[in-house]
């Protein structure tokens, strides 16, 4: 079983993902949309070591190439953050999905897709830009909302971060 995780407050640049107690780097997208109908998608797409882009299955495939890090959040910055676990073989059946630390029971449906910005390529030096430039057909994207049954047999949906 493959362990998921996503910590974060809502804000792609306070944003850490593991793979297996790992944190891994280069994600240039993450598309998971699970639901009780048996829907389960759950795709990453990320540069690799070597230096082309990967586009696998999370939870059935084997990630080669895939880049870690040493954590890049101290234990107070990681207190501001809300983790999102999935633990799963890649069936549905035998999926475990926990926010902040809770296994989550009445989950309808979770839908989490994070489109990580393109960097532009400094081309030089510029002492009054602060900031990462993006290049024009950076497309980010920040969507992660979970829907619950509730006891009563409504629907509820809220954010994840």
């Amino acid at each position: 079983m493959a362990v998921f995780e996503i910590e974060s407050n809502g804000l792609i640049e306070s944003t850490v993902i593991y793979y297996n107690g790992q944190q891994i780097i280069g994600i240039k997208e993450i598309f998971l949309n699970l639901d009780e109908d048996g829907t389960f998608d759950s795709i990453i797409k990320y540069a690799g070591k070597d230096g082309n882009i990967h586009t696998k299955n999370i939870f059935s495939d084997y990630l080669h190439e895939l880049q870690t890090s040493e954590p890049s959040m101290t234990e107070e910055e990681s207190e501001n953050l809300r983790p999102l676990t999935i633990e799963s073989d890649g069936s549905i059946e035998s999926t475990v999905v926990a926010i902040d630390d809770f296994e989550q029971d009445g989950i309808i449906n979770l839908f989490v897709h994070i489109v990580a910005p393109d960097v532009k390529e400094k081309s030089g030096f510029n002492p009054f830009k602060k900031k990462e430039e993006y290049t024009s057909s950076s497309l980010v994207k920040f969507v992660a909302e979970v829907t619950f049954r509730n006891e009563d047999d409504s629907q509820s949906s809220e954010k994840v971060f």
